[in-house]
């Protein structure tokens, strides 16, 4: 996508829009996380229910901050590097809302430095919505061209010229216990 598609997108995310995209790990769906009705198009698009709870993607931890409730210890941790994409389960602050949380006190949380999150994160000051890309119980969606044959009418934008990371989804650990979760492998 130009520079100039990409703004374009950016805005009308802003403004509620929905896009399918490659993330770090594997295609997504994503929205801004304060606009309710977009994150409900997302829940319905993947016949998903609101309980499991979203990721928040972003290009920094800091646009991810009014989401935790955390200490400087935690921060520290969420700012090492790993070896693989992780989705961290941290404390959700009282401002995090419950269509990203779940039923759950915690919020997933994954800082990735893949090109595509850097630009649009950065635009928008704030971190992005991340599912990925199927309807509950199907196999995810693995390129634009799938992309469009599931969810094509269903979106605002389907973002080519990036590709996808390991294509596989990443790991998540517990902030607070270390326990993985769910393993990459």
């Amino acid at each position: 996508m130009s520079p100039w598609a990409l703004n374009r997108m950016a805005r009308a995310i802003a403004q509620g829009a929905v896009i399918g995209y490659p993330t770090d790990t594997i295609w997504g769906l994503g929205c801004h996380p304060l606009i309710a009705a977009s994150v409900a198009r997302i829940l319905q698009m993947k016949h998903r229910g609101p309980a499991k709870g979203l990721i928040l993607l972003s290009s920094h931890l800091e646009y991810c901050s009014d989401y935790l409730a955390t200490d400087a210890e935690q921060l520290a941790s969420l700012r090492r590097p790993t070896v693989q994409p992780t989705t961290w389960l941290v404390p959700a602050s009282e401002f995090c809302p419950p269509w990203i949380r779940g039923n759950y006190p915690t919020v997933a949380i994954r800082i990735t430095d893949h090109p595509l999150l850097q630009f649009l994160c950065d635009r928008l000051q704030a971190p992005l919505v991340s599912t990925s890309a199927n309807r509950a119980g199907c196999a995810t969606v693995r390129n634009a061209i799938q992309m469009r044959k599931q969810f094509g009418d269903q979106l605002d934008f389907i973002v080519g010229g990036f590709a996808a990371g390991t294509g596989r989804p990443s790991q998540i650990k517990s902030l607070a216990s270390g326990t993985i979760l769910r393993s990459s492998n």
